[in-house]
């Protein structure tokens, strides 16, 4: 997630004042009627450092929430930072069943119903919980069975 927004508290949806289930559409009118509003060079009297953060701060949230792949990777970075109470766990997924995307720094998994459970680009704590990009299911990433897999793995060869 971006500095800037995690300093104002808001997410980049908070931020374009959209849903976050919003279409693309709805974002995108979204940005450009908050753009306009509160771009330097549209205001009147000069830009002051807040209407130019604010101005910032929305195009942050443009950058990331046009591109269907970023945007999947911030709503698991911001699934995961509201994973404070215990969820039904589907299935728990070791991290060495993610698999690493190419060319972007991130891993993921595929859910039953077809979708992704993206592994955000964070330090992985004991308990990670990952939730499907596309339903409702929840997995549980767990680090140390991780590692006791590829030790168990690499003893066996």
């Amino acid at each position: 997630m971006s500095e800037s927004s995690r300093n104002q508290g808001m997410s980049h949806y908070e931020v374009l004042q959209v849903r976050t289930d919003a279409t693309m559409e709805e974002i995108r009118k979204s940005y450009q009627t908050l753009a306009l509003q509160y771009h330097p060079d549209k205001r009147k009297g000069g830009a002051e450092s807040s209407e130019a953060g604010n101005f910032i701060r929305i195009d942050e949230a443009w950058k990331v929430l046009r591109d269907e792949q970023t945007r999947r990777v911030y709503d698991a970075e911001l699934m995961q930072q509201s994973c404070q109470e215990e969820y039904f766990i589907n299935e728990i997924v070791m991290l060495g069943d993610f698999e690493k995307h190419q060319e972007e720094d991130y891993r993921f998994h595929v859910c039953r119903c077809g979708g992704f459970y993206i592994l955000p680009d964070e330090p992985i704590r004991e308990k990670t919980y990952v939730s499907c990009d596309e339903c409702s299911l929840v997995v549980q990433n767990l680090k140390i069975f991780a590692r006791k897999r590829l030790i168990d793995e690499s003893t066996k060869g």
